[in-house]
């Protein structure tokens, strides 16, 4: 079972960097080193509001060729309507930065990081990145948007997924 922070609790610990209500924090959170031994990290805004209400993730560019949702992200940060947010909004415009900065849908190895989910702590790069998303981000919220763009030489139809079974759903 994944263990779950209470959307209302005081303390919200995201890569061991504590947020509190009312405080917004840019963290740099750690993954795997590249096969070059190349650092990299996934960019996280987190906005807390001072009054209660729930937790949600917003995320981007799982795909490395699929910018819109950066700039969507970008724009939710920026937009004023987030200064008398209630709860907590999670913001990660680049899960996959490795594609990013290669211009590339995949990981190394052509590993298409949509498909590692949960992943594994000593899984391949792709699902220990998954992992770390997993539990970092995930597991912490109430609610999660991810977005994906048509790639070059695909279409995508809108589309929303969801546990129709959860009741609070």
């Amino acid at each position: 079972t994944m263990s779950r922070n209470k959307p209302d609790s005081d303390v919200l610990i995201i890569g061991g960097h504590t947020i509190e209500k009312g405080q917004t924090k840019k963290i740099e959170l750690p993954t795997v080193r590249l096969y070059t031994d190349t650092d990299m990290t996934i960019p996280i805004y987190v906005k807390r509001g001072k009054k209660p209400g729930p937790t949600i993730f917003v995320s981007a560019a799982i795909h490395g060729d699929e910018l819109n949702g950066i700039e969507i992200i970008s724009r939710v940060i920026k937009s004023k309507s987030i200064h008398s947010l209630r709860g907590t909004l999670i913001a990660v415009a680049i899960v996959n930065g490795y594609g990013v900065l290669n211009q590339s849908r995949y990981l190394p190895y052509r590993r298409d990081l949509n498909r590692c989910f949960p992943g594994s702590a000593k899984g391949s790069l792709a699902g220990r990145i998954a992992h770390l998303f997993m539990q970092e981000i995930v597991t912490k919220c109430d609610f999660g948007i991810d977005l994906h763009t048509g790639a070059i030489h695909r279409s995508n139809l809108p589309q929303i997924r969801a546990n129709l079974d959860d009741q609070v759903t």
